[in-house]
């Protein structure tokens, strides 16, 4: 039967994390169960059809499965939570297939109340579209009905294979299609963002980035601090990554491109790599961040270098070659920008 409390993820190797409920029940009894159930403050509730590729993001994300061990992955059954370092809660629920009286997503519309909730809809671009926006319809009514400021955010998933020109068609044909259905019911359309993904790259991160940064706590603390290292550092663009997903938690307020996410993601994987054949590389004190610096030239000149904050918190800078050779103003800098993180957030 289908179980919503399920299991916990931990990704940080702190400990088990147990909800407290963890009995598989039918679904008779889980509306019973839920009633008294609280979920987290800051959350993203990740839904959508069966098989639509939900669950396979989050593994790839969250548990390191690599994305072709994700096609044998059997029918989510229960719900299945990851803890960001953030605080920040991802729930994976089990995929709508119908929406009786005991279908929790519907049944149970406090879930989508808050402030620091967001919720994502993962589309299979390859299948029913038809359907799948259908059931995102019912989810928009029931969850805009007690938070009609809700984030809700529309994966395009499995967009790998089609061509950039069939993915941009699809893409703006679902933003209309959400879009004419919200105006005819007066819905808050404000709140809504399409995002193209796949598990074979570094969109599935990107995307889910963007949902989670903005329930961070102290958000706009944090970019502030970031603006004004990559104002005094002369810095072109600066991430507050979590080394441990390839997310960033936060960025500067400049404009984001997808080149420099993916490339600091591939620097990270090859940080890991170094890391295994060279111990202690990533290690750190509690009082001083550490240059870690990695010339690498990007497409416009462009180098990308690193501070390490802590075992699972980095800073991964963009700036131009003549940045590097001012190595104390970096360090000098660096180190007071992961201080006054450290107060914002747990490392």
């Amino acid at each position: 039967g289908y179980s919503a409390t399920g299991r916990s993820i931990d990704m940080y190797g702190q400990g088990t994390l147990n909800t407290g409920l963890t009995a598989e029940r039918g679904p008779e009894t889980d509306n019973a169960q839920h009633k008294g159930e609280q979920l987290a403050e800051r959350r993203v509730l990740f839904m959508g059809l069966p098989r639509s590729g939900k669950t396979s993001i989050l593994k790839v994300i969250f548990e390191g499965v690599l994305a072709y061990d994700t096609l044998s992955l059997m029918p989510t059954q229960q719900r299945t939570e990851y803890r960001l370092l953030t605080g920040v809660t991802v729930y994976d629920f089990p995929g709508i297939d119908d929406y009786s009286d005991t279908q929790y997503s519907v049944t149970n519309p406090e879930i989508y109340a808050g402030e620091h909730t967001s919720l994502v809809f993962v589309i299979d671009s390859q299948s029913d579209i038809q359907s799948s926006l259908t059931t995102l319809f019912t989810l928009m009514r029931v969850a805009q009905s007690v938070n009609p400021q809700l984030p809700i955010n529309v994966f395009v998933n499995k967009v790998d294979g089609l061509s950039d020109e069939l993915k941009q068609d699809i893409q703006q044909d679902i933003q209309q299609r959400v879009t004419k259905n919200m105006g005819y019911e007066n819905l808050n359309v404000a709140f809504v963002h399409v995002f193209l993904t796949t598990i074979y790259d570094q969109s599935i991160r990107e995307a889910l980035s963007r949902v989670v940064q903005y329930l961070v706590p102290k958000h706009g603390s944090l970019e502030t601090i970031l603006n004004s290292f990559c104002s005094k550092s002369s810095l072109d663009k600066v991430f507050l990554f979590d080394v441990v997903t390839k997310m960033y938690l936060a960025t500067d307020s400049s404009p984001t491109y997808s080149p420099q996410y993916i490339f600091a993601c591939q620097t990270l994987d090859m940080m890991e790599e170094i890391t295994f054949m060279c111990s202690g590389f990533m290690q750190t004190s509690d009082e001083d961040a550490v240059l870690q610096r990695i010339n690498v030239e990007l497409e416009g000149n462009d180098d990308l270098f690193i501070y390490q904050i802590s075992p699972f918190l980095m800073l991964l800078c963009v700036g131009s070659p003549e940045i590097v050779r001012q190595t104390s103003l970096l360090e000098f800098n660096g180190s007071r920008v992961a201080k006054a993180i450290r107060q914002i957030l747990p490392c």
